[in-house]
């Protein structure tokens, strides 16, 4: 039978099962990915990835639920929800990217950069296609920025949430629900660990952090550490895991600008989920955390146990 009530105690048992699986699936995946020389910035490395590692833990999520017998809809937030909560979920990457820029601009030698040919170099693209793309930007109707986030947006919507849904569905789905109990920091913080130890085979295979691997590790759990109460509160103010999966997919795709505006530093300062993206997370919680005491009829961050969806 599938129970729909929402747990009044950790399940332990169901969350370490979860937990297992998900991590199975995505470790297995990446060391195949290590043994088989995949190349993870490729076309064939990032559809790999999306599928394999992205998508693990949704596949956990379904199949923990399973074999409970607990509803797959409701014990990941599959749900309709709150559509102004989810479309505020949906463009805050935009005020991302923004601090993410203010902090990083405030880096030793790193400075703010309208320079869109430099960064097409540093990607190392031949010179016609660079010229090709700076005509492009240059006949806009519109500034470079605003197509850039646009585009983005767009992709958050589409595409990149797709590959986002792998991801939520475990983490703000069926690990929010289940944790639930322990209140709102608790859980944030219980949370962003695991979803920050769980990139780390990427990580050492150079994927967000090439040149510090190692350092990436430290870094990308701390962005996730920084950032988790946001998810949280956007997902259980929006009462869908919707929201967190439009929140991630737009943020992949809008937040990684980052490294177009800022130079004189790598992704391990100025990236999206480096230091200057847990400035930016950091900040972003502070705000959810005003509004939550002094604008908000529900309090969600008082510590007591979550009321879901």
């Amino acid at each position: 039978m599938s129970t729909t009530r929402q747990p009044e105690r950790v399940r332990t048992r169901k969350v370490l099962a979860f937990l297992a699986l998900t991590f199975g699936i995505s470790w297995v995946g990446a060391i195949a990915f290590a043994v088989l020389g995949v190349d993870l910035g490729s076309l064939r490395g990032t559809v790999l990835v999306v599928a394999v590692y992205m998508w693990a833990p949704a596949v956990a999520a379904i199949l923990t639920q399973r074999w409970v017998g607990d509803s797959i809809r409701i014990g990941c937030g599959l749900r309709r929800g709150r559509l102004r909560w989810i479309g505020l979920a949906w463009v805050t990457p935009v005020g991302l990217l923004a601090l993410t820029i203010g902090f990083g601009a405030l880096l030793p030698e790193v400075s703010f950069t309208t320079d869109y040919g430099a960064f097409l170099r540093d990607l190392g693209l031949p010179a016609e296609q660079i010229d090709a793309s700076l005509a492009v930007l240059e006949g806009l109707p519109v500034p470079p920025v605003v197509f850039l986030v646009g585009q983005g947006l767009v992709a958050g919507l589409t595409i990149n949430a797709v590959a986002a849904l792998g991801e939520e569905l475990g983490w703000r789905g069926l690990l929010l629900r289940e944790l639930s109990p322990l209140g709102f920091w608790r859980l944030s913080l219980l949370t962003g660990v695991v979803w920050g130890i769980w990139h780390a085979p990427l990580i050492v295979q150079g994927h967000n952090f090439p040149d510090a691997p190692v350092a990436g590790i430290v870094v990308m759990t701390g962005w996730t550490v920084a950032a988790s109460p946001l998810f949280t509160y956007l997902t259980v103010r929006a009462k869908s895991v919707l929201a967190a999966t439009l929140l991630h997919g737009s943020f992949n795709a809008v937040a990684s600008l980052s490294l177009v505006y800022l130079t004189g530093a790598g992704t391990l300062l100025v990236g999206p989920v480096g230091v200057a993206g847990i400035g930016a997370g950091v900040l972003a919680t502070t705000t959810c955390v005003v509004h939550d005491r002094y604008v908000a009829a529900v309090r969600v961050s008082a510590g007591e146990p979550l009321e879901l969806w």
